[in-house]
């Protein structure tokens, strides 16, 4: 029978991701790793089981990014090439891919928060612990919305025929797609700090048991330069932003489609030990 430590918010920890376009979050959260679509496909259901070589494969990833011997693709690249079944291994690479940049090459690009947050899954990965991850669905007025919206686009386009002409159309609907993501976003409650230092521990005193059954663990040193780093300078970041929120608009009939679709309201992180 395997113990249970915890079971907490997947990760709330704001998310450093910065690509050079800005995606709904309705749409990223079906845009994730292939080891995590694999994951999904055939890990979850099936008996427990530590792949003890993938999880080295992963610890040997992190650690060369964050000492600078590897830049983000390279790191990405590692972790993509990793096959597991072992859900812990498939957990922590979907979770290290929100903090890195894979349409812009940079090193480590970290806040304190997320250098200690990285620090925590090495040392899950070297334990025998399985973290593994659920999560609820929920349906409200604002999916309905989105639908009905995305069936009033439909009988425009059947009305007044199909052809670029739609760009113009589709400008109202795109903005209640952004309206339907700003309000979804707010609906967010804040992280508690307990949350954000211990995630997805449940305590320090957790933390601190786990580092007396493997006293090898040692955790590196937050160096400032990290935090100081810049992916992209701040005009390119607003000439971003502006473009991606435009093409957005233009495109939010795509967007109010999954905006129909049942949200996550819950993300949560079990963490066991056999």
């Amino acid at each position: 029978m395997a113990e249970m430590f915890t079971e907490k918010s997947r990760n709330p920890l704001t998310s450093n991701r910065s690509g050079a376009f800005i995606l709904p979050k309705e749409i990223l959260a079906y845009r994730q790793p292939t080891i995590c679509r694999l994951a999904n496909k055939n890990c979850y259901g099936k008996k427990s089981m530590i792949d003890r070589a993938a999880r080295d494969e992963v610890i040997t990833a992190f650690e060369a990014y964050l000492d600078d011997q590897i830049t983000a693709f390279e790191f990405d690249d590692r972790l993509q090439d990793i096959s597991s079944e072992d859900r812990t291994v498939n957990e922590v690479v979907h979770a290290a891919w929100f903090h890195y940049d894979d349409c812009t090459d940079h090193k480590v690009h970290l806040s304190k928060p997320e250098w200690d947050y990285f620090q925590r899954l090495l040392l899950i990965l070297r334990s025998d612990a399985e973290l593994s991850s659920s999560e609820e669905k929920r349906w409200s007025w604002d999916h309905a919305l989105a639908w009905f919206a995305l069936v009033g686009f439909i009988g425009i386009a059947m009305i007044a025929g199909w052809g670029w002409h739609l760009l113009l159309w589709a400008i109202p609907f795109g903005i209640i797609s952004v309206l339907i993501s700003v309000y979804r976003r707010r609906q967010e409650p804040d992280p508690r700090p307990d949350e954000i230092a211990c995630v997805p521990f449940d305590s320090f005193a957790q933390i601190r048991q786990f580092r007396q059954v493997i006293p090898e663990f040692v955790k590196r040193r937050y160096r400032r330069e990290i935090g100081q780093r810049t992916i992209r300078g701040k005009a390119e970041e607003s000439f971003n932003w502006a473009f991606s929120h435009c093409y957005w608009i233009l495109c939010g009939p795509i967007v109010l489609l999954f905006q129909g679709f049942p949200s996550s309201v819950d993300h949560t992180w079990k963490l066991t030990k056999p």
